[in-house]
This record gives C-alpha cells, sequence and structure tokens, in this order.
C-alpha cells in the first residue's frame, strides 16, 4: 500500500502525466485566444509533449514558452499561410455545391482540402522537433500524408472531433466542455506525437537536424 503512493509508482505518474495533460491544454488553449498565435501555440504544445516522450521530462512552463519564441515566426506564417488555404478551398467548394455543377472540380477540391488538412497534423509536429525551412517542412508533410494515410486521417479525426460535435449537436459540444477545456487537446497531440516518433524513426536518419531542448 506504502508503495502505491510512491512518487515512483505507476499510479502517481500517471497522475501526474493527467495533471500535466491538464495543465498543457489549458495553457494551449489560453495561447490559442488571439487566433494568429494558434500555429506557435500548437508548436509549443508538440515541443512540451516530445520533450515527455524522448527524455521522460515534465516540466511545462519552460519549454511551451521556449518553443514559443523559437518558432514564433515560421510557425506563424505557416498556420496563417494554411488558414487562408482551407478557407478558399471550403469557400469553393460549397459554392459548386451550392450550384450544382462543375463534379470534377468538386472533387479534386475536396481531395486537395483533404491533404492540406491532414498536412496541418504533420506540419506543427515537425516544425517543434526540426530545424528545416518552410518549403522542407511542406514538402515533408505532404509526402508523410501520402505514407502514412491511416495514420494521418486518425490524427485528423481526433483534432476535428469537437468541431464535428459542435456541428452535429451545440448543446452536446457544451455539456462536453470539461472534456475539450480539460484534456483533449493536449491528448491529442500526446497521442499523434507518439505516432510521429515512430514514422519519424521509419525515414529519417539518427543524426537528423532536430531542435535543441
Amino acid at each position: 500500500m506504502k508503495d502505491l503512493f510512491n512518487l515512483n509508482s505507476r499510479l502517481m505518474q500517471g497522475l501526474a502525466m493527467v495533471t500535466n495533460l491538464v495543465a498543457l491544454n489549458i495553457l494551449w488553449l489560453l495561447c490559442c485566444i488571439p487566433v494568429f498565435t494558434a500555429g506557435a501555440a500548437t508548436v509549443e504544445l508538440y515541443h512540451t509533449i516530445f520533450q515527455y516522450h524522448t527524455q521522460q521530462d515534465d516540466a511545462i512552463f519552460r519549454p511551451f514558452f521556449r518553443a514559443f519564441r523559437a518558432n514564433f515566426k515560421q510557425s506563424t506564417i505557416l498556420w496563417l499561410a494554411s488558414l487562408l488555404l482551407i478557407g478558399l478551398l471550403v469557400f469553393d467548394i460549397v459554392y459548386l455545391v451550392s450550384w450544382g455543377k462543375g463534379t470534377a472540380v468538386l472533387f479534386l477540391l475536396i481531395v486537395v482540402t483533404a491533404v492540406v488538412l491532414g498536412m496541418q497534423v504533420h506540419l506543427f509536429p515537425l516544425i517543434a522537433r526540426f530545424n528545416m525551412t518552410a518549403r522542407a517542412l511542406i514538402r515533408t508533410a505532404v509526402s508523410l500524408v501520402v505514407l502514412h494515410l491511416p495514420t494521418t486521417l486518425l490524427a485528423l479525426i481526433l483534432n476535428m472531433a469537437p468541431f464535428a460535435v459542435f456541428a452535429y449537436d451545440p448543446m452536446l459540444f457544451l455539456r462536453s466542455g470539461v472534456l475539450w477545456i480539460g484534456v483533449w487537446f493536449s491528448l491529442v497531440a500526446y497521442l499523434n506525437g507518439k505516432m510521429q516518433l515512430k514514422i519519424w524513426n521509419k525515414h529519417m536518419p539518427p543524426d537528423s537536424d532536430t531542435m535543441d531542448s
């Protein structure tokens, strides 16, 4: 019984991880309030998650804000560009659907939109982990979407779940608010981060240019 409450026991480590995920989730949401900082906030989130996965470092605030400063410019530019592109694609899709024409073009737009959304699953973890140019990041993210489609779809579904719930039933979304605010986004980042590390181990050499922790 005494070992159960030992700081190194599985129970205490599990509780510590849940506490860290809750703190990370709230911190990420606060940093996303100005929408233009959401990209940098997501990179911060993944940087902190990778610290835990690779070094078993449970520190939160220092790595979180260190990553914010280091990656703010690149992550913000890529985030705003992605947001604009997705907005334009969705506008075009809605326009074509409302007029009931351009079936071939509509299909192409849907495929491109799916690829751009899938890119986001890989793009921000890549920024958090590697020193790469914007062109290299985009090229790598697109390649990973194609090469690891099942993983991309799973991570995308998890990331989009709150928005899907809101579109389906706003009241259900509000009733589930504790889940979204409490732990959902950091938990998804934790799971996606684990999947990303497995993917990178298959494709990238050990001496890849990773960021300093």
